[in-house]
């Protein structure tokens, strides 16, 4: 017995914790934009942090249980229905044969978190160790590509129902919204006043964004002539400016090495608050230190070992 695609959303596709260390094959990490949210869905259906899950683009699907299951939803919020019940996100619930998971009109947020106890991954290919859909690449999930109306995903035996939810405070890792901490790039290969004017600007997240880059529009930042070097590995949250001046963020489906001048590196512990910013909303970076980023990381991976019960 299975969870049935009835209709497919936007961009639903299969994602983990990705595919980390592969780089030097060429091989995107993928996985999912929000790490953090498909952690906390995982945990609180009670599968291992990087189980597969779906993870749902602004849009979401319809999809019918056709087994009794557990389930929990975390990330944006898109106005989930049960059989047109109300779901909370970020608590676990038990789902009965034949009801249908509906998606409504996105609250807040970009992408959320759909968990089942088991994981997803049974159905979907996986590649590198993991099962994250890489589109691009045509990799991992199902056939590298969104879910499709029909497709079925296999569900494992149910445990019995843990009436699990996240504790108070998770909203301190997406707040402020439009504000994300990055570490400037040392001895940078830009103008010194680009740091300066980036750091100063509003950006909004242009149309032209996908899961491989945030693209930023905003007032042109100053760039060298010709502003390419050679290309060096970057990671998730890489800030690169290339030569029109409007700086690329990049993201889970990112490339493995890039040539383009790097302003900086969005905190690892901020990728999840970028991650659920959507196509318009506006968006500001502040620099900190090295320590100050690997503080953060240290809180948030603190947090996290007490925030599900």
């Amino acid at each position: 017995m299975s969870l049935r695609v009835q209709k497919p959303g936007m961009f639903t596709t299969i994602q983990d914790l990705g595919r980390p260390g592969q780089g030097r094959w060429g091989v995107s990490p993928s996985g999912a934009m929000d790490p953090l949210a498909l952690t906390l869905a995982n945990l609180l259906v009670g599968n291992p942090a990087g189980a597969a899950a779906l993870e749902v683009t602004a849009l979401g699907p319809e999809l019918l249980f056709e087994r009794e299951a557990t389930f929990a939803l975390t990330g944006a919020e898109l106005r989930a229905t049960l059989d047109g019940a109300p779901v909370a996100t970020r608590q676990a619930h038990r789902a009965r044969a034949g009801q249908v998971l509906r998606f409504g009109a996105r609250a807040h947020g970009a992408r959320a978190y759909l968990a089942v106890a088991g994981g997803l991954g049974a159905s979907a290919q996986s590649f590198l160790g993991s099962a994250a859909t890489d589109v691009e690449a045509h990799l991992g999930g199902l056939g590298g590509r969104p879910l499709r109306a029909g497709d079925v995903l296999a569900l494992a035996p149910q445990p019995p129902f843990q009436p699990r939810s996240v504790h108070a405070g998770w909203e301190r890792w997406y707040q402020p919204p439009d504000v994300v901490r990055f570490i400037p790039e040392p001895g940078a290969r830009l103008p010194a006043e680009a740091l300066e004017r980036f750091e100063a600007a509003r950006f909004r997240i242009s149309p032209r964004s996908n899961r491989m880059g945030y693209r930023l529009e905003g007032p042109a930042l100053p760039t060298e002539t010709g502003g390419l070097q050679l290309s060096e590995p970057v990671a998730p949250g890489t800030i690169q400016l290339p030569p029109d001046g409007q700086p690329i963020v990049l993201m889970a489906d990112r490339q493995t090495t890039g040539g383009y001048p790097r302003l900086g590196h969005v905190l690892r512990a901020d990728v999840p608050k970028l991650a659920q910013r959507w196509l318009g909303d506006p968006v500001g970076f502040r620099a900190v230190t090295l320590e100050e980023a690997r503080q953060a990381l240290r809180d948030l991976q603190a947090w996290l070992e007490q925030a599900v019960a």
